[in-house]
């Protein structure tokens, strides 16, 4: 899945490919199954956090695990 995700150092979007299979902006409940936009990690949407760096076509993040979150906060 081709994503886009922001560059801190050239400030733009470039193109992102996904390891992901299930990944969803949205759920109507906590306890769905998705996958870390990130890593691919197979997970459950109310643990994820939303991802700083790996956003959609309007700047919305997509859910991260928390590993790839913390990694996302020392850029």
């Amino acid at each position: 899945m081709i994503l886009s995700k922001w560059n801190y150092k050239t400030h733009e979007y470039e193109s992102f490919e996904s390891p992901a299979k299930i990944v969803m902006l949205f759920q109507e409940t906590m306890n769905s199954e998705v996958d870390c936009a990130n890593c691919g990690k197979h997970t459950t949407y109310g643990i994820c956090y939303t991802s700083r760096t790996i956003h959609n076509h309007i700047g919305l993040g997509y859910p991260v695990c928390e590993s790839c979150y913390e990694v996302e906060l020392e850029s």
